[in-house]
């Protein structure tokens, strides 16, 4: 839904110019991290040659041994690409996400958890600070594909709920496929 409306919002004269100008910004969505632990939507915004501003929503969902871990929240990073002259190429980044997560283990086997009374579900505020790896091939008609790897490390409560320390461990590695549109 997010690159049918970027592709409506951008400019008709794309198609005839042919993209030689470089782009300013850029919209995204990375649906494949989401499927994997954390996902993202958002907007990339030059403010250099090879120098974006990256907003985005951040999103997460992970699921093990009846536990469940799920939640979002807004991130800022900065990325850096190594192209010829243009936001496109090889491409390092950083990232900081501020993430409301939840984690619920009702589902989970008593005797998996250990005995007593226990919480089966708490939410807390964390921090998650990232990078990444990729490269971005930029469409001459603005559409661009965007492979990538990195890690987040999440700060706050560790284990949220009893039995989500495994969860919590495996969640910050990421790997993305990102689909987007450029003007």
């Amino acid at each position: 839904m997010l690159l049918a409306l970027a592709g409506l919002m951008a400019p008709q004269s794309l198609g005839a110019q042919g993209l030689r100008e470089v782009p300013q910004r850029f919209a995204f969505v990375q649906p494949l991290g989401l499927v994997l632990g954390i996902g993202t939507v958002g907007m990339e915004f030059a403010v250099g040659r090879t120098t974006t501003l990256e907003l985005a929503a951040v999103g997460v969902y992970s699921q093990e041994d009846g536990v469940r871990m799920y939640g979002g929240g807004p991130g800022i990073g900065l990325r850096q690409y190594f192209g010829q002259r243009e936001v496109g190429g090889a491409v390092v980044g950083v990232r900081v996400d501020g993430l409301w997560l939840e984690a619920d283990n009702s589902d989970a086997t008593r005797g998996f958890l250990g005995s007593g009374f226990l919480a089966e579900r708490d939410n807390d505020l964390y921090l998650g600070l990232g990078g990444l790896f990729g490269f971005r091939w930029v469409s001459p008609n603005g559409w661009f594909l965007e492979p990538s790897v990195g890690y987040e490390h999440f700060f706050g409560p560790d284990p949220l709920v009893p039995g989500s320390q495994n969860l919590q461990d495996k969640l910050g590695f990421l790997v993305n496929l990102a689909f987007g549109v450029a003007w």
